[in-house]
């Protein structure tokens, strides 16, 4: 989270989306989500 929050402090128009996939896999790790309920989270936030 931090190293997003440099990153657009830096630059507003900064990519950060390799950074926010990330904390999601690490998010999806932490709680056990199967690939099933990781597709069902995901497609929910399109």
């Amino acid at each position: 989270m931090d190293k997003i929050l440099k990153t657009r402090r830096a630059n507003l128009n900064a990519d950060t989306t390799a950074l926010e996939r990330e904390i999601d896999q690490q998010v999806y790790r932490l709680y056990g989500l199967t690939p099933e309920e990781i597709k069902i989270v995901e497609d929910g936030t399109k």
